[in-house]
């Protein structure tokens, strides 16, 4: 895959998307991927957004997940998730090049939507880590993270389960890394993460990285619940508007 030329508006653009991106992951925790394809799209098409996060989506959580004490039991207690996000995650980035990219747009609507509803309010399933539901968390979340970089499913079922925040805050990052390991692998297999993008991605770590410390810094000066509220609202909106456009 080759990728033309970007004019300095679109890169400053670009670059705006992937700070703002990193400061709400900064200040939340959570939410890189689900900002970056709220965003991205906007400039560049869905297929180079996807491409353009995926080595920031690894750099970001291996430094979430091995920032736990407990890191070990962490990878052992959802190993089978991990399993079969990874493996999903790599069959749906084959699917990438087959696609049209309206659809792969109402899916990325479909995954903010679900990711916004969600966080606005606060649902939970009644689940537990049985290998059962982690195969069917992992694949689900697999199968979205694959086409649109986002992995709604995966927050959903560790809000679900009753375990302390610094074991969240470490899975989140784990089940995260695996699929963007998975994604990542996919790309490169299908020669969309090439020599040529590899450089946007990798230019990407840097400023996402950049708005992570920011967001950190910003974040005890922040009304986090209003501006949460405003944020998932709007990505909610953005969700349904790009599955609307799909049917009309």
């Amino acid at each position: 895959m080759v990728f033309e030329p970007y004019g300095h508006l679109t890169i400053a653009s670009i670059m705006f998307a992937l700070v703002l991106s990193g400061s709400v992951k900064g200040i939340f925790g959570i939410g890189f991927p689900v900002v970056a394809m709220a965003t991205l799209p906007l400039f560049i098409t869905p297929i180079t957004a996807i491409t353009v996060i995926a080595l920031p989506i690894v750099v970001t959580n291996i430094q979430q997940l091995f920032s736990e004490k407990k890191w070990k039991h962490i990878i052992y207690k959802y190993r089978y998730m991990a399993i079969f996000m990874m493996l999903a995650s790599f069959l749906s980035s084959q699917i990438l090049t087959h696609i049209s990219v309206d659809l792969i747009t109402a899916i990325i609507g479909f995954a903010l939507a679900l990711f916004a509803i969600y966080s606005l309010f606060n649902f939970t399933l009644p689940i537990n880590t049985q290998p059962i539901w982690q195969i069917f968390a992992g694949a689900s979340s697999g199968l979205l993270s694959g086409m649109t970089g986002i992995q709604s499913t995966a927050i959903i079922y560790f809000a679900s389960l009753d375990i302390g925040r610094d074991e969240f805050v470490g899975a989140v990052g784990y089940i995260f890394l695996v699929g963007g390991l998975g994604l990542s692998i996919g790309l490169i297999n299908n020669n969309m993460l090439n020599s040529n993008s590899a450089v946007l991605s990798i230019g990407a770590i840097l400023f996402s990285v950049v708005g992570f410390k920011l967001g950190s810094l910003l974040r005890p000066y922040i009304g986090s619940e209003l501006f949460k509220k405003m944020l998932f609202v709007m990505m909610l909106l953005i969700g349904i508007k790009q599955i609307y456009q799909f049917f009309v």
